[in-house]
């Protein structure tokens, strides 16, 4: 059997816009197995404030169908397409999805990172505790506080978020520019 009928690995589906909650349902329905990570968010309005409970990758789902369902999963409504690469579905490691899932459900501080954000090369740490325990990690400093930069392969997102730095280990310093920024933490 082919490693993509045969396999662990999740792949990524893109919806259209705002339409991941409904796109879930869908799923849930035909019993698609798949992962939407929401995240709480303070919404503020003119009028109110509202918690909300909103998608970590805007527009993308992770989905782990057999090999007879995938070809149900387009014509859901909302669907737009499964994310490729090198010329097949996008494949995304178990282990990845289940890091999502830890450092949602342990309520780390979690945002997206614009992309054109233009940061400067940072330290290299070690996580020695966490969910992340074992895993390096660049250091920023944005607005003061400390920041780990993790990417994971094949979603083109970067997250930003906060970790206590009594639980880093430098394991390389960056130029001059960063050095002065670990300092400051």
């Amino acid at each position: 059997m082919p490693e993509s009928e045969n396999s662990d690995t999740w792949k990524l589906i893109y919806t259209r816009s705002r339409q991941e909650k409904k796109v879930s349902d869908w799923l849930t329905k035909y019993q698609i197995e798949h992962y939407l990570p929401l995240m709480r968010t303070l919404r503020v309005w003119s009028d109110r404030k509202k918690w909300v409970d909103m998608p970590l990758f805007n527009g993308y789902i992770f989905v782990h169908p057999d090999s007879n369902q995938r070809d149900q999963i387009l014509p859901i409504p909302g669907v737009v397409k499964f994310i490729r690469h090198n010329g097949e579905d996008a494949k995304v490691r178990p282990e990845t999805i289940e890091l999502i899932r830890e450092l949602l459900e342990k309520g780390y501080n979690v945002s997206q990172l614009d992309g054109n954000e233009d940061f400067g090369p940072g330290d290299k740490a070690q996580v020695l505790d966490g969910p992340w325990k074992g895993q390096e990690v660049e250091i920023l400093d944005l607005a003061g506080e400390s920041y780990v930069l993790v990417t994971f392969e094949h979603i083109e997102y970067t997250l930003k978020v906060r970790l206590p730095k009594e639980i880093l280990k430098i394991t390389q310093k960056g130029d001059s520019s960063s050095k002065s920024l670990w300092e400051h933490l």
